[in-house]
């Protein structure tokens, strides 16, 4: 995968990885691709985490952290999305801090998205 500086990184993740079945398996089903760089980026993971769906955090050189939550069902399930409501109307002053649910796991990735420590 070739870097082109005018495409967001996680754009370029996703464009790359639709032509690309080898590489798009290597993320789970509905994983949300977030630019590190983007301002929002801490609220977007968190909210995307505590509906149960797997961030991927793409870096300007390609690098990314993978963060799958642990799905949890019943009532485990029901707390998760009041809390993620509680998280989403709360007032935060660093917008790019991600909140984890409990038993979330992380993945350090390279730019071909191959884990480098778990």
């Amino acid at each position: 995968m070739t870097h082109q500086p005018d495409i967001d990184p996680a754009v370029e993740k996703v464009i790359a990885s639709i032509g690309d079945e080898e590489m798009a398996a290597r993320y789970p089903n509905r994983a949300h691709f977030i630019s590190a760089g983007n301002p929002h980026q801490g609220e977007m993971a968190t909210q995307a985490l505590f509906a149960g769906d797997p961030v991927v955090i793409v870096y300007p050189d390609g690098r990314e952290l993978l963060v799958r939550p642990e799905h949890v069902g019943g009532i485990a399930a029901m707390f998760l999305v009041v809390a993620a409501f509680f998280l989403k109307h709360r007032r935060r002053r660093a917008a790019d801090v991600v909140q984890l649910p409990l038993g979330a796991r992380i993945e350090a990735r390279d730019s071909t998205g191959h884990p480098i420590a778990a």
